[in-house]
């Protein structure tokens, strides 16, 4: 997949060269990625000092309580100023006085022919306000600018207040080429995030720090394809404004609520999830999965400290093998056991345990031997491991990658390569990535354009790709509330060497009659049996312990 890209000209529109810690991120991401910081339009417009009084008469006294708030009190970290601290000796500088009328910002006809004559692939807007008139057609492929919003829902600002002021589950973000339209210009890129509910200072350094690598990867896009995808927004979405003082009375009640029904949440209840079966076949199964709710047989769980989730199946000449993690709150970790149709999925054993955690046991055949790839992130790899049928046993073949946190790895073979599939720890259920190799063992190398795909409503696979009416899919799951809330089914569009595509046909739910209807995120199966897991939540004294250890483990992380 390796080649030569030729590196696209870009320039900035700043304030000042001290800005935003996640803007200077965001460009040195730029940099580092081989583009080329080639012009500073920088705003000199002087901003007249006012007294303490000319100030208090001029407060927005309705919105006082948001304006106090947000310029002496909220803190977040990726809004902490930071010195563009790169070396600008070649870059110029153009000191630019624009021009206002309303709420508009109009650059000179004469700055604009200077910046024309940059030949600038595009501009990046870190300032100067909204703007509008010929600026916008200065580079190549015009301003880009970040609403930290779905434009859909929300124009406007704060960026992902409103979201989380309505308990919205998921916060977009876009980039975009700016038309004369407020929010609503060319979409460049768009991601779905998991609102941080129990607090919005958290939530807000999710959005700004996650969406720094955006403009890069658009950037990837144009150099590997040659084109620049957009697409228009056609948001009818009524324009936000920062709230009003009852408002902020509101938020203020809902961080205290929130915070506290977060921390109780997060003690007083764990995760129990079960894996279950259905003897028929797993195309038959889609077609109609409320057909088969009475069909559905849970294996026996051990202990209430203890789980079964993550489900895979295969066949061989001598019988049936379900694999599935087995995890336990006790030791903090999960193996893999097995059990077999012969036994009616009874009696399992244990195929492999390791000093650190297992989970989805992603099982497959090839040159008539059965192998499987664990998600195993702690190990910090990627491991092959070969199914001794006799023993019953996963013994290890070669490392596929190192020293790499990847979480639910799932191979394919797709036009004579290797392709793997996984997201990996630090965003688990957001950014899916693809690496492809030659040989199953590999080397893998990295797609240049990763993440291929990045939304929490379907980048983490759940479970193997599978063919459904000559089409190719790809079983995603779905975590907006809450990790593992559902299954979604996507199809495959296009699947070549730089290309990933794909669109959302379908959604399996949890099995609502069963006791383990809180959850679904794995779904396998052949054309014997089907394999899915179920979520609920339990109280246990041991998986209390479990979540404080993790807080104490956590909190040590950040000091």
């Amino acid at each position: 997949m390796e080649q030569q890209l030729t590196p696209l000209r870009f320039g900035i529109m700043v304030d000042d060269l001290t800005m935003e810690a996640w803007k200077v991120e965001t460009i040195r991401k730029l940099v580092d990625g081989g583009m080329w910081l080639a012009y500073i339009i920088r705003n000199t417009e002087t901003v007249e000092k006012k007294s303490f009084f000319k100030k208090v008469k001029t407060l927005p006294v309705r919105r006082a309580f948001f304006q106090r708030w947000n310029h002496y009190q909220f803190k977040p970290v990726e809004k902490q100023l930071k010195p563009l601290d790169l070396d600008l000796t070649d870059v110029p500088i153009l000191d630019c006085t624009p021009e206002h009328k309303n709420t508009s910002t109009f650059i000179s006809n004469n700055d604009i022919e200077t910046i024309k004559n940059q030949q600038l692939d595009f501009i990046l807007r870190f300032g100067f306000d909204i703007v509008r008139g010929e600026i916008l057609n200065a580079a190549r492929y015009g301003i880009w600018s970040f609403h930290h919003d779905d434009e859909m829902k929300y124009r406007g600002g704060p960026p992902g207040f409103w979201e989380w002021m309505h308990d919205d589950p998921l916060n977009g973000i876009i980039l975009q080429r700016l038309t004369e339209s407020l929010d609503k210009g060319y979409i460049l890129s768009k991601r779905y995030y998991p609102t941080v509910l129990h607090s919005y200072k958290a939530h807000l350094d999710q959005l700004l720090s996650e969406s720094t690598d955006m403009p890069l990867q658009v950037c990837r896009q144009i150099q590997c394809t040659g084109e620049l995808k957009e697409q228009l927004s056609e948001s009818q979405a009524p324009l936000y404004r920062p709230p009003y003082n009852y408002q902020m009375l509101g938020y203020w009640i809902r961080c205290l609520t929130r915070r506290w029904r977060f921390h109780r949440h997060d003690l007083f209840r764990q995760e129990d999830w079960n894996v279950g079966y259905v003897e028929v076949p797993f195309i038959e199964f889609l077609e109609e999965p409320e057909g088969h709710l009475d069909d559905i047989k849970w294996l026996n769980k051990k202990r209430r400290s203890e789980y079964n989730a993550d489900p895979f199946v295969i066949t061989t000449e001598n019988d049936t093998y379900l694999f599935y993690e087995s995890y336990s709150y006790k030791k903090g970790k999960g193996c893999i056991e097995v059990v077999r149709k012969s036994k009616k999925y009874r009696k399992p054993k244990v195929a492999l345990e390791e000093p650190f955690h297992l989970s989805y046991p992603y099982v497959f055949e090839h040159e008539g031997e059965v192998y499987c790839i664990p998600e195993s992130h702690q190990a910090d790899r990627i491991n092959l491991y070969k199914f001794n049928e006799k023993e019953l046993k996963l013994e290890q073949e070669c490392v596929l990658m190192e020293h790499i946190q990847a979480v639910d790895p799932t191979l394919i073979f797709h036009e004579g390569k290797w392709n793997l599939f996984f997201t990996q720890k630090d965003q688990p259920s957001v950014k899916l990535y693809r690496y492809v190799a030659e040989d199953l063992r590999g080397p893998y190398e990295p797609s240049p354009l990763n993440p291929i795909k990045v939304d929490c409503t379907d980048a983490r696979m759940a479970g193997a790709f599978f063919e459904r009416d000559g089409q190719l899919m790809r079983p995603a799951q779905e975590c907006i509330r809450y990790y593992g809330t559902a299954v979604r089914l996507n199809r495959i569009d296009r699947f070549d060497e730089l290309h990933y595509e794909e669109t959302q046909i379908d959604q399996i739910q949890p099995i609502k009659e069963s006791k383990f209807n809180k959850g679904l995120h794995t779904l396998n199966g052949n054309e014997q049996v089907t394999v899915i897991d179920g979520k609920r939540w339990l109280f246990t004294f041991i998986g209390m312990w479990h979540q404080v250890r993790q807080k104490a483990n956590r909190r040590k992380e950040h000091v």
